[in-house]
C-alpha cells in the first residue's frame, strides 16, 4: 500500500515497458507493411529454395490475415501507450485499458497460432511464449499488486 500521490516504482516500470513495447510493435508494423509491399521483389531475389518457399507462403496468406495482423498490432500499440499514461497518472482507466491491451494481445496470439502456416512460424513456439508473457504479467500486476493504486 502506498501513500496518496506516490506512484510505486513497479508501476512506473510497467508504464515504461508499455512505451518500449509499443514502439517495438510499431516498428514491427512498419516491417510487416514493407514486406507486404515488396513481396514480388523479395520472391525473385531469394537466394535458395527454402527462402522462396517461405516467401511464397507469405505471399499466399489471405489479405484479411495481413490486415488483421497490421490492424491488431496498431491497436495493441495504441492501447499500450494509453495504458502507460494511465499508469503514470495512477488512474482507473489506465487499468481498464491495460486489461483491454492484455486480453486483445492474448487473443491475437491465439489467432496467429491457429491461422499462420507452420512454415512461417505458426504454431506454438518461442515467439508465442514471449508474446504471451508480458500481457499475462500485465493482467496479474494491474489486477493484484497495483489494483489499489489504479482505482481512482
Amino acid at each position: 500500500m502506498t501513500t496518496q500521490g506516490r506512484r510505486p516504482g513497479g508501476l512506473t516500470a510497467l508504464a515504461v515497458l508499455n512505451f518500449v513495447f509499443s514502439g517495438l510493435g510499431l516498428l514491427g508494423v512498419l516491417a510487416l507493411v514493407a514486406v507486404f509491399g515488396m513481396m514480388d521483389t523479395l520472391k525473385h531475389s531469394a537466394a535458395n529454395a527454402h527462402d522462396r518457399e517461405v516467401l511464397e507462403a507469405f505471399a499466399n496468406m489471405p489479405t484479411a490475415l495481413w490486415a488483421m495482423m497490421i490492424i491488431s498490432s496498431v491497436i495493441v500499440a495504441a492501447l499500450l501507450i494509453i495504458a502507460g499514461v494511465g499508469y503514470l497518472k495512477m488512474r482507473r482507466w489506465g487499468r481498464m485499458i491495460g486489461n483491454a491491451y492484455a486480453l486483445l494481445s492474448v487473443a491475437t496470439q491465439i489467432v496467429e497460432v491457429v491461422t499462420i502456416p507452420s512454415e512461417l512460424g505458426g504454431g506454438v513456439g518461442i515467439g508465442t511464449i514471449i508474446g504471451l508473457v508480458y500481457p499475462v504479467l500485465t493482467l496479474i500486476f494491474i489486477n493484484t499488486t497495483f489494483k489499489e493504486e489504479l482505482s481512482s
